[in-house]
C-alpha cells in the first residue's frame, strides 16, 4: 500500500477574487460550490461537438429551472458547469438526483470551486497555503473508518508549473497526517478526492456520481414510440430518448377515451414519468373500436399478428405526419407468441417506415431493471385494458406477410376507410418535466385520410 510523508497543516486564506463565468453564463460571486457535468459521448462529435453541447446545456437549464433550481450553467472547457448560489448549497443534493438522470450527463460531481487569482500563485503554482487546508476539511468531513483513499490532480491548465504527481504525493501526506484517513490506495480507493486544474481555476470533489450517458434530448432526431400499458415499451421509448432522440408516444386505446380519461390513465401516467427524464413529449392516442368492430366474431388465431400489423399501419401514418422518421417498440425476441422472428418480420413488412426495437435481445429481468431505474414499472403492473390482452389467447407463432395480406383483404376489404376512421379519431396530449400541459391546446381531430 502507498504511503504518504506527512506535512504540516496550513492557514487557508479568504477569497475575494470574483470568478469568470463559465461561456454562456454569468458571473457568480467569489468561490463555492459548482456542479459539473461530464459528457464523454460528445466529446467524439467533431466538429459538431459544440451544438451538442448547446443542446445539454439547454435541457440542463429547463430541468433546473422547471423543478425551481434558477441557476446559471454554461460551457467551461469541455464540460458542462453549473453555478450553484451560496443560498442553493442546501439544494444540491435533490438537483444532482435530477441531473443525473437527464439524457448526456454520463458522470457528475458538486465541486469546491477556488477562482484563479486565488488557486494560483504569480509563478504559475498552485497556492498551497489555500488548497492544502481544503482538501484536509473535505477530507475530515467525509472519513469513512477502515477506508482507503487517493489524491488524483488533473492539470488541464498546461501553463500551470506544479507537477501532477507532487500534488498528490502533499495532499495525501497532509490528510494522512490532519486526519483521520491513513489508508492509502492508488489502484483501487474506497474514495478518491480529485483536484481539477482549469485555466478558469481549482475544482476540489470526492468520486463523480454516475448519470446515465448517451446523448442530449433534440439531437438524433424525432420518433414515435408505441406506447402499451406495460413494462417493455416505456423502457424502449426511454432507450431512443437517451440516445438523443426526440421521442413522441402512440398508444391505440380498447375504446374511445376523454382526453382527462387518457391523463389520468396507466398511459397518461407513464408519458408523465418519461417526460421527468426527456423533457416535452406528446402522446397520441386512437381508439382501436373500429378494427375490433371489423374481426368480432371471426376468429382465425392471427388476431393479435393483424392487431399489430393495424398498430403500425396507423402509427406510421401518424409518424409521418408529425415528422417522425421511425417507429419504436418494445419487442424482445421470443418473449411472447406474436415475437417470434417469423411473426415480427411479418408485421413489420406491412409498413416501409423503420422500426427500431431496442430490447430485441434483453432479458425480462433486465428490461424490469430498467424499468425500475426510469420509475415506469410500478406504473405499468397496475392493471389497464390493453387491446393485446383483450383478443383472443393462443396465437399463431407463425405468420407470413403474404399469407396475412390475403386475411386483410378477405376480413376488412373496407381498409383505407377503416385508416381514416381511426386517424380521424385521434386525440394528442402534451406533457412536460412530469407534468401535463394545459389546456388541452394539443387535442384535436386528425385531417382525412388517403
Amino acid at each position: 500500500m502507498h504511503t504518504y510523508k506527512a506535512t504540516s497543516r496550513l492557514i487557508a486564506d479568504p477569497i475575494t477574487t470574483a470568478n469568470p463565468a463559465p461561456e454562456g453564463a454569468e458571473r457568480s460571486q467569489p468561490g463555492g460550490r459548482r456542479i459539473l457535468l461530464h459528457a464523454p459521448d460528445i466529446t467524439l462529435k467533431g466538429r459538431n461537438q459544440r451544438d451538442f453541447q448547446q443542446a445539454l446545456i439547454r435541457n440542463v437549464r429547463l430541468h433546473l429551472s422547471r423543478s425551481g433550481y434558477h441557476w446559471n450553467a454554461g460551457a467551461s472547457r469541455g464540460r458542462v458547469c453549473i453555478l450553484v448560489p451560496e443560498r442553493s448549497a442546501i439544494d444540491i443534493p435533490d438537483a444532482l438526483a435530477l441531473l443525473r438522470r437527464i439524457p448526456g450527463v454520463a458522470a457528475l460531481a458538486d465541486a469546491l470551486w477556488i477562482p484563479p487569482r486565488e488557486a494560483y500563485t504569480e509563478d504559475r503554482q498552485v497556492n498551497w497555503d489555500l488548497l492544502t487546508p481544503k482538501v484536509i476539511d473535505l477530507a475530515a468531513s467525509i472519513y469513512r473508518e477502515h477506508a482507503s483513499f487517493a489524491v488524483r490532480f488533473n492539470r488541464v491548465d498546461k501553463q500551470l508549473l506544479t507537477i501532477s504527481s507532487a500534488v498528490g504525493e502533499r495532499l495525501g501526506a497532509a490528510i494522512v497526517q490532519a486526519t483521520a484517513w491513513d489508508k492509502v490506495n492508488l489502484k483501487r480507493p474506497d474514495c478518491t478526492f480529485h483536484i481539477d486544474a482549469y485555466p478558469d481555476g481549482l475544482y476540489l470533489y470526492t468520486d463523480k456520481l454516475k448519470g446515465v450517458g448517451g446523448l442530449p434530448v433534440g439531437t438524433g432526431g424525432r420518433v414515435l414510440a408505441l406506447l402499451s400499458g406495460g413494462i417493455d415499451s416505456p423502457v424502449a421509448a426511454y432507450l431512443l430518448a437517451k440516445r438523443g432522440c426526440e421521442v413522441d408516444l402512440f398508444h391505440l386505446s380498447a375504446s374511445h377515451l376523454s382526453v382527462s380519461e387518457i391523463a389520468d390513465s396507466v398511459i397518461g401516467r407513464l408519458v408523465r414519468q418519461l417526460s421527468r427524464h426527456t423533457g416535452r413529449m406528446h402522446l397520441h392516442v386512437a381508439p382501436n373500436t373500429y378494427f375490433d368492430m371489423a374481426l368480432k366474431g371471426r376468429p382465425t388465431g392471427y388476431e393479435v399478428v393483424l392487431f399489430r400489423r393495424f398498430l403500425l399501419r396507423v402509427a406510421a401514418e401518424q409518424a409521418n405526419r408529425i415528422g417522425a422518421l421511425a417507429l419504436v417498440n418494445g419487442d424482445s425476441l421470443g418473449q411472447v407468441a406474436s415475437q417470434t422472428l417469423e411473426n415480427m418480420v411479418s408485421v413489420t413488412r406491412c409498413i416501409e417506415t423503420p422500426v427500431f426495437r431496442p430490447l430485441v435481445g434483453t432479458n425480462k429481468d433486465e428490461i424490469i431493471d430498467l424499468a425500475r431505474w426510469i420509475g415506469t414499472y410500478e406504473i405499468s403492473i397496475d392493471p389497464y385494458k390493453d387491446c393485446c390482452a383483450l383478443i383472443a389467447g393462443n396465437p399463431k407463432t407463425r405468420s407470413t406477410h403474404e399469407a396475412l395480406v390475403e386475411l386483410e383483404q378477405t376480413l376488412i376489404p373496407d381498409y383505407p376507410q377503416l385508416m381514416a376512421r381511426t386517424l380521424q379519431d385521434m386525440t394528442v396530449l402534451e406533457f412536460a418535466y412530469g407534468e401535463r400541459v394545459t389546456p388541452n391546446i394539443n387535442t384535436h381531430k386528425q385531417e382525412e385520410f388517403t
